[in-house]
């Protein structure tokens, strides 16, 4: 089989199995008790029984239908294969979000080429808004069957934003607050929606210009991502280092805007 079409049958194999992803998410979000607890001692890092449900959910889906896989799941599902794809995956993007019955939240599916380092295809259902967003490696970006694509907004100032917080926020404020107020400065206006897989996915419809934001895990980056990239946008480091599914910082933009996001995010460093 050749290189493309191991992805493809992966890609169409999730494409339908993503309305089965979404039933659980919704249905599991009309219940009253979420059981909602936390992940070490940080109170915004939340785990619910849709985070672990979901999970279980793809990963058995992945060890039935491609079991040489490797797999990484953000709730701790680990399996070493021995194919050169690995998932990754975020069952659960804007899990406080989703515990506080805010419909802005996704499921992020990615398929990480470990040879290449590279994200090769993604699956982004966002089930309380009734879409899924796709992309796999040659084939365009898609919300649902409508194909998508960045915008062309050259200017900062006419560019509207998005950026997410760290849980560690704490430790960082100094730096947040610097880079906030510069791009809030700058720019048409900055949104923060609590969903990093659902932010990069509106850069790559146009919804948004550019994203910014640091400490994000491979499950929060690799689906949108590779969405992101089939949709003509651009992913670095905040140095403009290549993109890779386990990079500490993560600017997504239209492209266009590149350059000076990662100069504005340079200035705090050169204070």
């Amino acid at each position: 089989m050749s290189y493309q079409n191991e992805i493809k049958i992966r890609y169409q194999h999730f494409l339908n199995f993503a309305p089965t992803i979404s039933e659980f998410l919704k249905k599991t979000h009309e219940r009253e008790d979420l059981q909602i607890s936390f992940k070490g001692n940080i109170e915004s890092d939340l785990v619910t029984i849709a985070d672990k449900g979901s999970e279980e959910l793809i990963v058995s889906e992945i060890r039935k239908a491609f079991p040489n896989d490797h797999i990484l799941g953000e709730e701790g599902s680990n399996y070493e294969g021995n194919s050169q794809f690995k998932w990754i995956i975020d069952p659960l993007d804007g899990t406080v979000n989703y515990s506080h019955r805010i419909p802005l939240y996704c499921c992020c599916i990615g398929l990480e080429d470990l040879e290449k380092k590279s994200a090769v295809m993604g699956i982004v259902p966002m089930p309380a808004l009734g879409h899924v967003y796709h992309a796999m490696l040659g084939e365009g970006a898609f919300k649902d069957k409508t194909p998508i694509k960045v915008t062309q907004t050259k200017e900062i100032k006419k560019a509207l934003l998005c950026t997410g917080f760290p849980y560690d926020r704490e430790e960082k404020i100094e730096q947040l607050m610097f880079n906030l107020k510069k791009f809030i400065l700058r720019s048409r206006g900055v949104r923060r929606t609590g969903s990093a897989g659902l932010d990069i996915c509106w850069v790559a419809e146009g919804k948004f210009d550019a994203f910014w934001e640091e400490d994000l895990k491979p499950w929060d980056m690799t689906a949108a991502a590779a969405i992101l990239q089939e949709a003509g946008g651009k992913l670095s480091t905040y140095a403009n280092n290549t993109f890779h599914p386990y990079v500490t910082s993560l600017i997504a933009s239209n492209g266009v805007l590149h350059e000076k996001m990662v100069e504005i995010l340079q200035e705090y460093l050169d204070i």
